[in-house]
Parts: C-alpha cells; sequence; structure tokens
C-alpha cells in the first residue's frame, strides 16, 4: 500500500515537471518571437552592443501629450463682393428747391422737389410743388400723381384742386378736372383762380353759358384778371360773338402789352368784328373796365375791399 502511494506520487512529479518544462519552454519561444525585431544593434566592430540590467529594468516614459498653447483664430467667413457706399446726399431744403422752381429750372425743380418728399412724404405742400414743377416742365402724368396725392392727404387744399384740375384739362380729363375745380370753388368762394378753372373745365365739357357765367363771377371779384379776360373773350370768339369779344380781350392787352396770346385774340376779335385797324381799343378797354366796376353784388363790394 505505502509502495503504491509513493510510485503515484513520483508519477504525479513526473507529470508537473513535464508540464514545468513544457511552459518554460512556451516561453522562451514566445519571446524569441517577440524579440526579433528588437535585436541589440551590431557595433561598426562587430559586437553586439548590450545594454545594462538598470537601464532594461528602468520604466519606459510614456510620450508627453502635446498641450495646445495657441488661440484659435474666430471662423472667417467667405469674402463677398460687396460694393463701397456711396455718400449718402445732403438733404434738400425747402428754400433750394424752390428757387429752382422761382427761375424756371422746372427739370431740376422736380428732382430736388422729389428728393425733398423722399423725406417728407406725408406733406402735402411737397408734393404740390413737386406737381407743378412737373406740369411747367411738361412732364403731365407725373404732375397729375402729385398733385392728386396732395389733396389725398389734405383734401381741403384749393391750390392743390386747382391746378390738379388744369393738368387734367390739359390730359383731356375735362370731366374730373371740373369735379376738383367745384369742389375748389366750394372751399374757397372768392378764390379766382377756382372759378376760372371752372369755366374752363364748363367749356370743354360744352357747358359755354356756365362759363361765361363763373367768368363773370371772377370778374366781379377782380376785374383785371387778365387770363379771366382772354379766356372768356376766345370763348365769345368761339362762339362767334366777335364783337362782344373785343371789350375783354381790349382790357387783357392792356394790362399785359407783351402777351402774344392775348394780341392774337384781340385782333381776330377786331377783324371778325369789322373794326378798322384805326380803332381806339384803350376806349374800349376803359368802358368795358368800367362796365365791370358797375357790376351790383356782394363780387363788387370784394373787389373794393381788395383794393
Amino acid at each position: 500500500m505505502m509502495e503504491s502511494r509513493g510510485i503515484e506520487r513520483n508519477r504525479s512529479e513526473t507529470v508537473l515537471r513535464w508540464i514545468a518544462a513544457g511552459l518554460a519552454l512556451a516561453v522562451l519561444l514566445l519571446a524569441a518571437a517577440c524579440g526579433g525585431e528588437d535585436r541589440p544593434a551590431e557595433r561598426a566592430d562587430g559586437s553586439a552592443e548590450v545594454i545594462g540590467m538598470a537601464a532594461a529594468q528602468a520604466p519606459v516614459a510614456r510620450p508627453a501629450i502635446p498641450v495646445e498653447t495657441t488661440t484659435m483664430a474666430p471662423p472667417t467667413y467667405a469674402a463677398t463682393s460687396v460694393l463701397p457706399l456711396e455718400p449718402e446726399e445732403p438733404p434738400v431744403t425747402w428754400a433750394e428747391a424752390e428757387a429752382a422752381f422761382l427761375e424756371g429750372r422746372y427739370g431740376e425743380a422736380v428732382d430736388l422737389f422729389g428728393r425733398y418728399v423722399e423725406r417728407r412724404p406725408t406733406g402735402p405742400w411737397g408734393h404740390y410743388m413737386l406737381g407743378l414743377s412737373a406740369w411747367k416742365g411738361g412732364y403731365l402724368e407725373l404732375a397729375e400723381a402729385h398733385l392728386m396725392e396732395s389733396v389725398l392727404i389734405d383734401p381741403d387744399h384749393v391750390r392743390g384742386r386747382v391746378n390738379l384740375a388744369r393738368v387734367l384739362i390739359e390730359l383731356g380729363q375735362s370731366a374730373a378736372a371740373e369735379g376738383h375745380a367745384r369742389i375748389a370753388e366750394e372751399l374757397d368762394p372768392a378764390d379766382v383762380a377756382a372759378k376760372r378753372t371752372l369755366a374752363r373745365a364748363l367749356a370743354e365739357n360744352g357747358d359755354h353759358e356756365g362759363a361765361l357765367a363763373r367768368y363773370e363771377e371772377a370778374l366781379w371779384i377782380d376785374p383785371e384778371d387778365r387770363w379771366s379776360l382772354n379766356n372768356m373773350g376766345h370763348l365769345m370768339i368761339q362762339r362767334g360773338e366777335h364783337e362782344e369779344a373785343v371789350g375783354p380781350l381790349a382790357l387783357a392787352v392792356r394790362l399785359d402789352t407783351t402777351n402774344a396770346t392775348f394780341l392774337n385774340n384781340l385782333g381776330s376779335a377786331l377783324a371778325n368784328a369789322g373794326m378798322g385797324d384805326g380803332v381806339d381799343t384803350d376806349a374800349i378797354a376803359q368802358a368795358y373796365l368800367e362796365e365791370l366796376w358797375g357790376c351790383p353784388g356782394e363780387a363788387a363790394d370784394t373787389v373794393a375791399r381788395r383794393r
């Protein structure tokens, strides 16, 4: 029994020795496989460089992680082709724009009042003067637009309605012109320009009697309103009333001897009335003026007060 146990113990020890030997061999083979590329470098004389035990056993230092010390630049954007801003034009003053209008530089006045209106779009007078400048400069559609804007902003703008009616007459819109002229007359019954413009619109619409009546009302207020005198005389010529036309036309010419329109109309009336070259038109003008001054009613009193 003791012998068999000794035999088993010897066998176990033998097996363990074989296992240990196998493990040692495996470790050597593994070390040889891993260290094949890291052989000691050979010196120039052919001997191998031996690394000391202390150096071989020293811990390998890990490479330091580089610390970023530079500041990142802010993100940049691709440049776009932006044109440089032009310097802003200085604001236009009312006096500057009005001076251009009064000096007859209507094209420049249109530009100046246009810039003026851009900064003050809600004021009626800027639109009014822009419309007036455009009318004088021959830009009728532009004139209509801004004169209309002036009366939309201020419905009681008498001058705006009067001049809008004038522009509409030139555009062939006499019916619309009559409407604005009537409103202007209602707003200011003593306004001569409103009555004269309404008379023109009535004449264009075929109401000659109404037109003549409005001209007479205007002349009761101002017997020396030259354009009412001329327009009434011209309407009389159109109606074939040449002799009746001589009086108002003679007075218009006496008030303005340089106006070619007045002179031509008077010459036409005289010729068609059969009056010779020796006729005293000044005496005819004076007689007609005295006739106007003698008109009864409140209008004549208005003239006296104005004088």
